[in-house]
């Protein structure tokens, strides 16, 4: 094998830093060079390559298709050196896991049942990070809990929770509009709350076969942020009642209707097959879905 026909592995090691821990920055301060020196590094795995493994979107990074499949391996390669390496160090393997969330799914469901985890594993420690909810760009967790219909391509994907959605407000909402709880064709007259696009009400508005189209309303990025919005009492909003009926049996939210709407997505636990799991992760994943298994917000 001639010596171009090897990877730089300086740059390989950058790609998977910033692939691993989804930025430039954060790659930079682990590797201990300048983001600028991180980009360099990417730049020429690119041009070894003959194609790009990662593009700019807005302020950061994100792995193009090519990266992605480049990063299965690559993370693969590493996984088990770094795990040799803690072997020989430390005599022991390593218990360290990472675990990447959506926003909504660490607030409602992750750390108000995280003790119970943490009680029964305490030499496991656990990092929580973000999981991107619109593309999964990154996988930059061992194991992520995503949302969607199951097929990722590479990923061993358990089904934790429903995606299905209600109509929710707030009491101090509904005190002033009582009438938005008697007919969900009324609806219309109300202030509505859109989770990422308007497709949700849209659906809503079919299965109720209500006249005209929902109001535009205001627009929120996620979940957590349509949440958020209905507790400080901006209208009404579809939220998933196998996450927010907690909120629910607190008193803070109210739910308008018993029908549910099923748009085919749902909360998984997804790892990667190629990857074994640890005995760490292991024990992560069965807790997680042993608890959502016979938690009140157990699948539908």
């Amino acid at each position: 094998m001639s010596e171009r026909d090897e990877p730089p592995l300086t740059s390989v090691r950058a790609f998977e830093a910033v692939a691993r821990l989804g930025g430039a920055t954060a790659a930079a301060r682990e590797l201990g060079v300048s983001p600028s020196a991180v980009s360099h590094q990417l730049a020429l795995l690119d041009d070894f390559m003959r194609q790009p493994l990662t593009r700019r979107q807005g302020r950061g990074l994100i792995l193009t298709d090519a990266g992605r499949e480049y990063f299965r391996s690559v993370r693969t390669a590493f996984a088990v050196l770094r795990g040799a390496t803690d072997q020989l160090r430390e005599g022991s393997r390593s218990t360290q896991v990472r675990l990447g969330v959506i926003p909504l799914f660490a607030r409602a469901w992750l750390f108000r049942n995280m003790q119970e985890f943490l009680d029964q594993n305490p030499s496991i420690d656990l990092n929580v990070s973000y999981t991107h909810h619109r593309n999964y760009v990154s996988d930059s967790a061992d194991l992520s809990v995503r949302f969607g219909d199951g097929n990722w391509k590479g990923y061993e994907a358990h089904r934790i929770l429903s995606g299905a959605m209600a109509a929710f407000c707030g009491p101090a909402y509904l005190a002033l509009h009582p009438d938005a709880a008697t007919d969900p064709k009324l609806l219309q007259n109300y202030a509505l709350i859109h989770d990422q696009d308007r497709a949700g009400w849209q659906q809503w508005w079919g299965m109720h076969r209500a006249e005209g189209e929902p109001p535009n309303g205001l627009l929120v990025e996620d979940g957590n942020l349509a949440l958020q919005a209905t507790l400080e009492g901006l209208g009404i909003a579809l939220l998933r009642p196998s996450l927010v009926d907690v909120f629910a049996r607190e008193g803070r939210l109210l739910r308008l209707f018993d029908p549910v709407l099923e748009d085919g997505r749902d909360y998984y636990l997804c790892y990667l097959v190629e990857q074994p799991l640890s005995e760490a992760e292991g024990r992560l994943v069965r807790w997680i879905v042993d608890r959502c298994r016979h938690s009140p917000q157990a699948l539908s």
